[in-house]
C-alpha cells in the first residue's frame, strides 16, 4: 500500500478549461448534467492522476530525487524504509520492494522468478493505469517455485509461447509491477538481496531470442504541476486515457467515456469550440469537482467496518472488485495507492483508541493484548507498523523500530497466560518490556496492521469486518499529561475534581474522602481528610446515622465499576472507630436481571448492575447462615453509627467512584438513594431519612493518638531498653508483622517481647480499618540507612483496570487476593501517607517476586526504576509528620493491605491467628527488608 506524499489537495472554486463546452444559454437541467458528469470524471480519473504522480517521480523524471529506474527496467531496493524516506507515506518496512513501470505498446514483458524457500512469502502485484490489480504472481497465487510469466498489453494478439507458466493481460498500455519479498529480520537482508538478484524482467523478444519489434513512438510526458489535481485535471486525464483504450474487458467503459467527451474530457473528446465556457458552465464544472473530492474523502472514511477501533475493509482490487464504484477506487488511492487485493493482504488501520479517542503519543501510553491463540490468522505473516498521524511517515525513535511483526515472535515476551501484550508508547516501558515495545510519536499516530495471505478458515478476518477473528483494541493505560498522575492507574486531578462534584454532600454521606481528594482539591472539607493511613487508590464516602431501635434503612445502589467494593458500619469505642458489621461486594445479591460484577466469572461490564442494601437496627444472628441477604446489623438498640462506602481502584475511563465516565461532564446513577421503615411501620422518604436519621459530620476524623501522647509513648521509661528514642519503634533488623489492634500493634511495638506478649492482641478491627482486609506493618528509621529495600512474592490478583477493550476487565477472574497495596506513612498523630503502590504498579519477575525501594527523592538509586524491574516509593520527607521541633524527620512506616483473600489460598494472612505466625504461614508472601544506601544498591543492581 503506497500513498503519495503530496500536500493537502485544494479543489479550485472553478474548474477552468480553455474549451467552450456549452452555450451560455444552457438550461439549469443541462448545467446539472455537466456538474454530475464532471463529478463522475474526477472520481474516475483521480486514482489515475495519483498513479501518474508516482510513475513520473519513480520512472520518468531522473531529477525527481526519487527516481528508481528507466521504464521496463526492474529496480531492487534491498533495504527497508526509514523516517528518512518521505516520498511515500505509509511505507511498508516488512518487505523490501522491487518495482518496474511497464510499457507494453511494442511487445509484452516477461517476468521470471527464481525458486524461493517455502517459508518465505513474496508477491508480485500487477497493476494497470486505472490502478486495478489485474494479476498476481507469488506464494499465494502461483507458489514459490521458479517460473516465467508473460504480461501483455490490450492490443497484443499473440499466443502464450513455450516456457511461460501463465500469461496476464493488462487493459492499459502502461502499468506497474510491484514485488514484495519478506524480510525475516535485519540479518536476513543479504538473503533478500540474493532473491532479488534472481528476479528477471525482459521483453518477450529477448526471452525468445528473436529480433525486437519496432519501438513504440516516444511519449511527451507532461510535467507534474500542483494544478494536476485541480484546474489541470482534465489535461492529465486526457493524456493518460490515450493509453487506456476502451476495448476488450474495458469496453464497458465506452458509454461513460462518451459522456466525458461531451464536456471535453478524454482522449476522444469533441473538438473544442472557439468561444470560452460561460460562467455558469465554469461554476457547474467546479461544483462537480468539489462534490467529487468531498465524496472521495467521505468514502475513504467509510471504507470497511470499525472493529475495536480498527477499520477493516478493502479498497483495492480488480475491475471485478470495483464493479464501477469509482468513488471506492479513488478512496483507495487516497488511503494508500497500490494496495494489495484482499485475498493477498488485508490492512486494518486505526487512528483511535478503544474509547474512540484519537491516538496520541504525547497524551497517552497504550497497550494492545492478543489473547492466547488469537494472533492474526495468516498463511504468511503479519505486522503492525507505526506512523506519524499527520504525515503517515515512519517515526524516529531510540531503538529504530518501526514495526512489530510475526517473525519477531521468538523474541517477544508472552504473559503467563499465553497472551501477548504490545506496549505502544512514546517512552520506553522499561528494559524488561522493550522487546514488546512499538515506539509511538510525540503527537497523533496512525497504526496499520498488515495481514499477508490471510487464512480463510476459522478463525479468519473474512468476511472483512465480520470475521471470527477481531484485532484487539489499542487501550490507553496512562494519561501522560493528567495532573497528579505519576503511575498507571492513578486518578488525574480532573478525575478527582469531577468525582468530588458528582457524589456525596447529599445529607447522609459526605465525601468523597481519600488521599487524592485531600491532597489535590483546592478546598477540601475537613471530613475529606483520610487521616487513618488510607490507600492511594481508594474513594470513601462516610455518613453518620442515628438509627431508632427496630428501624430499617434501605439503600438503593448500583455496583461501581472497580476492583473492590464494600459497605461497613463502625461505632466509636475506646477512642477509635471499631468495626461493627460489613458486607463486601461478592456477598451482595443483585436485583433480578442484574449482575454482581465482583463475583468470579461475572461480566464486570454488564449494564444492569442494581442491588439493595439494608441497615437494620438489630443484632446480627449468631449463625452466619441465618443472616438476611444484603443486610448489615447496627445493633438492637440502634443509636449512632457510622457507615462507610469503600471503593478501590475504579476502572480505566471511570471516575474515582467507578459509577460514571471519567471524560464526560455528566455522571450516572450509582450513589445510593434512601428509604426507611420505623419499628411501628412508618415509611420514610429520602428527605425524611435525612431529617430523622442523618447526623452532621463537620470536622476531621479524630486521630487515635495526639502528638503529646505519641511523644510520651516514644520516650516511655517502660519501653524496650534495646530501643533508642531517636529511632523507636524501628529496629535495625526491620520485621513485617500483622496488625492486630492499636494497643498491640502500635503501643506494643515499643515494648520488649516479654511485655508485649502480655497485651491482648485479639479484637474487632480498630482505627476505621476494613474488616475484610489484612494489614501488615513495619517501622523504619533512616538512621539505620537512607534506603529500605523490600522483597517478597506477589499473590495473584484480578488485574481489572483496563481489560482488552480498555474499559475494565471483561470477566472477574479467580485470584488469591482481591487487592494488594503498599503505602509509605507518617506516625499515628498525623495518619497521613506520602506515597503508595498498588499491585498492578509493581513489576514482577517470572516467579512473581518483586523488589521495592523506599527512599527520599534525593536518595533514590538510579537503577530503582521500572525499566530495571524495581518499583520505587517515596519515604516521608516529614518523617513523623508532627508539627514542631519534636518531630523526628527520620521516622518511616510502611503499611501493606492484602484484601478480601481467597479462603483457598493456603498462605493467606487470614490464616495468621496469633502474633509470630506470619513467616510460618505466609512464607514468601511475607515481605522481607533491609537497609542500604544509594551507592550500594546502584552497585549491587537488582536482586531477587
Amino acid at each position: 500500500m503506497i500513498t503519495i506524499g503530496f500536500k493537502a489537495l485544494r479543489v479550485a472554486a472553478a474548474f477552468v478549461t480553455a474549451l467552450a463546452l456549452l452555450p451560455s444559454q444552457a438550461q439549469q437541467a443541462r448545467l446539472d448534467e455537466v456538474k454530475a458528469t464532471a463529478e463522475e470524471a474526477y472520481l474516475y480519473g483521480f486514482p489515475m492522476i495519483v498513479g501518474y504522480d508516482v510513475m513520473y517521480k519513480f520512472f520518468i523524471d531522473r531529477d525527481s530525487g526519487q527516481f528508481k529506474a528507466p521504464i521496463n527496467t526492474l529496480n531492487n531496493e534491498a533495504r527497508v524504509f526509514t523516517p528518512k524516506d518521505t516520498a511515500i507515506s505509509t511505507p511498508n518496512s516488512d518487505t523490501p520492494y522491487s518495482m518496474a513501470m511497464l510499457d507494453l505498446r511494442a511487445e509484452p514483458m516477461v517476468l521470471c522468478m527464481p525458486a524461493i524457500e517455502k517459508a518465505r512469502y513474496y508477491d508480485v502485484q500487477l497493476i494497470d493505469l486505472y490502478t486495478n490489480n489485474f494479476g498476481y504472481i507469488g506464494s499465494r497465487a502461483t507458489g514459490n517455485g521458479a517460473g516465467c510469466y508473460l504480461v501483455s498489453g490490450p492490443e497484443w494478439q499473440g499466443e502464450k509461447p513455450p516456457g511461460i507458466a501463465k500469461s496476464f493481460r493488462s487493459e492499459t498500455q502502461l502499468g506497474l509491477v510491484i514485488y514484495r519479498t519478506q524480510l525475516f529480520n535485519p540479518a536476513d537482508m543479504d538473503n533478500v538481496k540474493k532473491i532479488q538478484a534472481g528476479y528477471k524482467l525482459q521483453p518477450l523478444s529477448t526471452f525468445l531470442g528473436k529480433p525486437a519489434p519496432p519501438a513504440a513512438p516516444a511519449i511527451n510526458w507532461p510535467k507534474l504541476t500542483p494544478e494536476m489535481f485541480t484546474t489541470g485535471f482534465a489535461e492529465y486525464l486526457d493524456f493518460l486515457l490515450q493509453f487506456a483504450p476502451p476495448t476488450g474487458t474495458a469496453a464497458v467503459e465506452k458509454p461513460m467515456r462518451d459522456k466525458f467527451a461531451a464536456i471535453g474530457i478524454g482522449a476522444d473528446r469533441k473538438a473544442p469550440p472557439k468561444t470560452p465556457p460561460s460562467p455558469e458552465v465554469k461554476a457547474a464544472l467546479g461544483e462537480g469537482v468539489k462534490e467529487a473530492f468531498a465524496k472521495i474523502g467521505a468514502t475513504a472514511k467509510g471504507v470497511g467496518t470499525t472493529v475495536n477501533g480498527w477499520q477493516i475493509g478493502s479498497a483495492a482490487g480488480s475491475r471485478e472488485f470495483y464493479k464501477g464504484n469509482w468513488a471506492l477506487r479513488a478512496a483507495a488511492a487516497k488511503l494508500g495507492i497500490y494496495g494489495n487485493s484482499e485475498a493477498e493482504a488485508v490492512y486494518p488501520f486505526t487512528r483511535s483508541d478503544a474509547n474512540g479517542i484519537v491516538l496520541d503519543g504525547s497524551k497517552h501510553a497504550y497497550q494492545m493484548t492478543f489473547a492466547p491463540g488469537q494472533l492474526p490468522p495468516v498463511n504468511a505473516f503479519w505486522s503492525i507498523t507505526m506512523y506519524d498521524g499527520r504525515t503517515q511517515l515512519l517515526i524516529d525513535n531510540p531503538i529504530n523500530r518501526y514495526l512489530v511483526n510475526s517473525p519477531m515472535l521468538p523474541d517477544l515476551k508472552k504473559n503467563p497466560d499465553g497472551s501477548l501484550t504490545l506496549f505502544i508508547q512514546r517512552d520506553s516501558p522499561g528494559k524488561d518490556k522493550e522487546s514488546n515495545w512499538l515506539p509511538a510519536p510525540n503527537r497523533p499516530m496512525f497504526v496499520v496492521m498488515r495481514l499477508y495471505w490471510p487464512k480463510d478458515g476459522a478463525p479468519s478476518v473474512y468476511p472483512l469486518g465480520k470475521g471470527s477473528w477481531k484485532p484487539p483494541a489499542i487501550v490507553p493505560v496512562r494519561n501522560l499529561n493528567a495532573l497528579a498522575v505519576t503511575r498507571l492507574g492513578d486518578k488525574s486531578l480532573e478525575n478527582i475534581v469531577r468525582t468530588d462534584e458528582r457524589y456525596g454532600h447529599d445529607g447522609v454521606f459526605q465525601g468523597p474522602r481519600g488521599w487524592g481528594y485531600w491532597n489535590h482539591l483546592e478546598y477540601p472539607k475537613p471530613i475529606q481528610n483520610p487521616n487513618l493511613w488510607p490507600d492511594t487508590q481508594s474513594t470513601y464516602f462516610l455518613g453518620r446515622l442515628e438509627l431508632p431501635a427496630g428501624s430499617v434503612l434501605t439503600l438503593n445502589y448500583t455496583f461501581p465499576q472497580a476492583r473492590y467494593f464494600q459497605f461497613a458500619l463502625y461505632r466509636w469505642e475506646r477512642n477509635t472507630f471499631v468495626a461493627a458489621d460489613a458486607i463486601a461486594g461478592p456477598e451482595i445479591e443483585p436485583e433480578p436481571g442484574s449482575t454482581n460484577p465482583f463475583r468470579v466469572g461475572a461480566n464486570r461490564l454488564g449494564e444492569r448492575r442494581d442491588f439493595k442494601l439494608r441497615i437494620v437496627a438489630d443484632d446480627a444472628p449468631v449463625a452466619p447462615k441465618k443472616r438476611a441477604p444484603n443486610t448489615v446489623y447496627a445493633g438492637k438498640a440502634g443509636g449512632q453509627i457510622e457507615g462507610v462506602i469503600r471503593i478501590y481502584l475504579s476502572d480505566q475511563g471511570r471516575d474515582g467512584a467507578g459509577w460514571g465516565p471519567a471524560d464526560a461532564s455528566y455522571g450516572s446513577r450509582g450513589f445510593p438513594t434512601y428509604s426507611a421503615t420505623l419499628a411501628d411501620g412508618t415509611k420514610l422518604s429520602a428527605a425524611d431519612v435525612v431529617k430523622r436519621m442523618a447526623r452532621p459530620m463537620t470536622g476531621a476524623t479524630k486521630q487515635p493518638l495526639t502528638a503529646e501522647q505519641w511523644e510520651e509513648i516514644v520516650n516511655a521509661k517502660t519501653n524496650d531498653p534495646t530501643l533508642d528514642p531517636a529511632t523507636a519503634p524501628a529496629r535495625k533488623d526491620p520485621k513485617w508483622e500483622k496488625f492486630w489492634t492499636l494497643r498491640y500493634s502500635v503501643l506494643g511495638a515499643f515494648k520488649s517481647p516479654e511485655d508485649r506478649a502480655k497485651i491482648p492482641f485479639a479484637g474487632a478491627m480498630e482505627g476505621g480499618g476494613d474488616p475484610s482486609t489484612q494489614y501488615l506493618i513495619t517501622y523504619l528509621s533512616r538512621k539505620f540507612g537512607p534506603v529500605y529495600v523490600m522483597r517478597g512474592k506477589m499473590p495473584t490478583f484480578p488485574n481489572t483496570y483496563a481489560g482488552a477493550g480498555g474499559k475494565g476487565l471483561e470477566v472477574m477472574p479467580d485470584a488469591q487476593t482481591q487487592y494488594w497495596s503498599l503505602v509509605s506513612a507518617e506516625a499515628a498523630p498525623s495518619g497521613q501517607i506520602v506515597d503508595g503502590l498498588t499491585d498492578m504498579q509493581v513489576p514482577l519477575d517470572a516467579d512473581r517476586n518483586y523488589t521495592i525501594v523506599v527512599s527520599r527523592k534525593e536518595d533514590r538509586p538510579s537503577n530503582a526504576t521500572l525499566e530495571n524491574g524495581v518499583a520505587w516509593m517515596e519515604w516521608s520527607p516529614r518523617g513523623e509528620g508532627i508539627d514542631g521541633p519534636k518531630n523526628r524527620p527520620d521516622f518511616g512506616m510502611l503499611m501493606l493491605r492484602i484484601m478480601a483473600n481467597n479462603p483457598g489460598w493456603t498462605q493467606s494472612p487470614d490464616k495468621v491467628t496469633r502474633p509470630g505466625m506470619e513467616e510460618a504461614v505466609m512464607g514468601p508472601y511475607l515481605p522481607k527488608g533491609e537497609y542500604t544506601t544509594k551507592a550500594a544498591f546502584e552497585a549491587s543492581g537488582l536482586k531477587k
